[in-house]
């Protein structure tokens, strides 16, 4: 597991699900958690979050979507190919 700001991994991970355990708020309420899981499926990452806080060994736990930074050109997804 890697402990990272939460927002640095939505950049480092995008289009990936993101389970985060023992969270924690630093300064300027900034989310630094343990990297759990990434996957690309959201329901996969939500059972996930389901079974970690049932147990309550992992602390507090969340889920985050990494950022997608594709440009978008009227709600549509530009392509450069």
């Amino acid at each position: 597991m890697e402990r990272m700001w939460l927002g640095l991994a939505r950049k480092k991970y995008p289009k990936q699900w993101i389970v985060a355990v023992n969270v924690t708020y630093g300064e300027k309420n900034k989310a630094y958690g343990d990297i759990y899981l990434l996957t690309p499926d959201k329901d996969t990452a939500y059972q996930k979050v389901i079974e970690l806080r049932k147990s309550g060994e992992m602390g507090k736990v969340a889920v985050s979507e990494g950022f997608n930074d594709k440009p978008q050109i009227g709600g549509l997804f530009r392509c450069d190919q």
